[in-house]
């Protein structure tokens, strides 16, 4: 029988052969998948980076466009990488929004719109100068001081100020009722302020002197103008003058009870009396008694030339401080969306949207791919104009993860700009009123409101402070705002050792305190503009919160390098602080964005 199998050898031989071509199958095919897959991996990975990237780079551009409340735009993100192949692995991502301080980017403006001599604490009044016109007064003020004074103090008033004015002698009439004309009461022409006060000033020349005293009817007179007259919301005032005692009416101890009622009376109805005794015949225990009663205060001049300097001391209970008018304006963004992708080929990162532009951090460190939007209009000498957009998004947090896309919806639910215009003094002209100050000073010392000593003392650290700013005008006109900010603040030093100087002066009895409150507050409205200045100088200032604070701040560097702007910046930790310098005109465009998920 015929053998049906092969013989050992060939049927050896054909297997071995077989086995040997399906090794070297597996072996070519294992080596194209370690080749091949990971290239296609990280082609991939490659890929979808660049279009979350560009994704965000959208998100970014849509939300610093053109906004109406209520529009609507969505992006498409791919979250991580699908699986290229059957042998290939998907890689994951991981996207999150957050809203609150997770990366907050904060801008601080600070300046001073107008600034004015508006006394803050001023004391609107409606008050009454009962000034003596008796016989004596030829005697004790022949040079009519008086009359001088009380037009100084007419000249301090500002509106809604009014006042009215009392001649008496045995008889008081309000001015020019005095001399037969019509009264002028507290809400005539000119003696409320409408236009101005002079006519008011010039109705106290009709002021003469003779006859007796009887200040009694004066206090009468003036009682019955501020209760008949009187704003009540203004304070009540009544400033009586005389040099001498009542001597009429029918006799002095008549005339002693008239002024206690009226004193009484004037107390009733919330009138301070202030007053006034001259030489040494003025009955001061009766002037004192009265203003006692009503609160006020009893001052006596030895003579004619000291009741200009007491006018100007009681003006100073109403006339209130100079205080600056410094505003700091505020606003913040917040919310950030931040994708974190594990790569398997493609280098690991991170990419956010936060503080209006977008981040990328990688293995070797972050890189801001889009700043802040901005831009930055060079004006004259260093200075320019600044236009930030903050974009804020709000909306539920969420978190989406995978290799899938997101879809991402935004709504605006707010945009404004607002434009603020930064003044900056003119150093030269704060540096004139300085020296105007000094003359002030040097003024008034030469008329007895203070010693040599004081005048020379006030006045030093004055003089020092006008050199300075002179300085400082010089090197801001030729565009040097480094040295001249250097100026203003040695200026600013020496402006408050004046201030501390007027203070021991007064203290120490060298200058009369009135002297010293106009001095101050002549100090605190230059050093009010020249703080100014200094919030002009020091220009906005953006405060970003971020993981990528270093990046953000060779961003601000990098970014500012050719627009001509003055800045500075510094990071510490996650926080970096950035500043542009003499901003004239600074725009804010704040938007608000709601995010969504679906």
């Amino acid at each position: 029988m015929a053998n049906s199998f092969r013989e050992d050898s060939e049927g050896v031989a054909s297997t071995v052969a077989t086995l040997f071509a399906l090794l070297c199958a597996v072996l070519f095919l294992q080596a194209a998948v370690i080749s091949v897959i990971p290239a296609r991996e990280y082609a991939a990975e490659r890929n979808t980076s660049v279009q979350a990237l560009q994704a965000l780079d959208y998100l970014r551009y849509a939300a610093v466009g053109a906004a109406v409340q209520g529009g609507q735009f969505s992006v498409t993100i791919p979250l991580g990488t699908p699986a290229t192949s059957a042998f290939a692995t998907a890689s994951d991502g991981t996207l999150a929004f957050n809203t609150g301080s997770v990366a907050p980017a904060n801008i601080s403006l600070a300046y001073v719109p107008t600034i004015h001599d508006s006394r803050i604490t001023k004391v609107d009044q409606d008050i009454v100068l009962a000034i003596d016109s008796s016989g004596s007064m030829s005697t004790n003020d022949p040079g009519r001081l008086r009359i001088q004074a009380a037009k100084d103090y007419i000249g301090r008033l500002s509106r809604p100020d009014r006042v009215a004015s009392v001649d008496f002698d045995s008889t008081a009439h309000l001015t020019l009722q005095n001399i037969g004309g019509p009264a002028h009461h507290l809400f005539s022409t000119y003696n409320n302020g409408i236009p101005d006060y002079s006519g008011a000033q010039t109705d106290i020349n009709s002021i003469d002197q003779s006859g007796s005293t009887n200040f009694g009817a004066a206090l009468f007179v003036a009682n019955n103008e501020l209760i008949s007259y009187g704003v009540r919301s203004h304070a009540w005032v009544i400033i009586l003058l005389t040099d001498g005692q009542n001597t009429c009416c029918p006799n002095q101890a008549a005339g002693d009870a008239q002024a206690r009622l009226e004193a009484a009376r004037a107390k009733a109805n919330n009138i301070t009396v202030y007053t006034i005794g001259l030489g040494p015949d003025a009955d001061g225990a009766l002037l004192q008694e009265i203003s006692t009663t009503t609160g006020g205060t009893y001052y006596a001049a030895p003579t004619a030339d000291a009741i200009r300097f007491i006018y100007l001391e009681i003006a100073n209970h109403y006339s209130g401080s100079v205080a600056c008018g410094t505003i700091t304006t505020a606003s913040s963004v917040s919310g950030s969306l931040t994708l974190a992708r594990a790569n398997r080929q493609y280098p690991a990162q991170t990419m956010s949207l936060e503080a209006g532009g977008v981040t990328l951090s990688q293995a070797g460190g972050a890189t801001i791919h889009q700043g802040i939007p901005f831009e930055f209009t060079p004006r004259d000498l260093g200075t320019g104009s600044l236009r930030v957009t903050l974009i804020t998004f709000v909306g539920a947090p969420f978190q989406a993860a995978g290799s899938d896309y997101a879809f991402i919806n935004a709504q605006f639910l707010y945009a404004n700009t607002n434009e603020q215009t930064i003044i900056r003094p003119d150093l030269g002209d704060q540096a004139t009123a300085v020296g105007n100050t000094s003359a002030y000073v040097q003024y008034w010392g030469g008329q007895g409101a203070a010693t040599p000593g004081a005048v020379a003392a006030v006045r030093q650290p004055l003089n020092q402070a006008q050199a300075r700013l002179n300085w400082g005008d010089t090197n801001a006109s030729a565009g040097k705002l480094s040295l001249a900010k250097f100026n203003v603040d040695s200026a600013q030093s020496q402006l408050s050792a004046a201030v501390t100087t007027t203070n021991q002066q007064v203290t120490l009895g060298n200058m009369q305190s009135w002297l010293g409150k106009a001095v101050n507050d002549q100090i605190f409205f230059v050093s009010c503009l020249l703080t100014q200045w200094e919030n002009w100088y020091n220009g906005i200032t953006l405060t970003i919160q971020s993981p990528s604070a270093a990046a953000w701040a060779l961003w601000f560097a990098d970014a500012f390098r050719t627009t001509g702007a003055l800045t500075t910046y510094g990071f510490s930790g996650n926080k970096v602080v950035l500043t542009v310098n003499a901003v004239d005109r600074f725009t804010v465009d704040e938007r608000v964005i709601q995010l969504s998920t679906s």
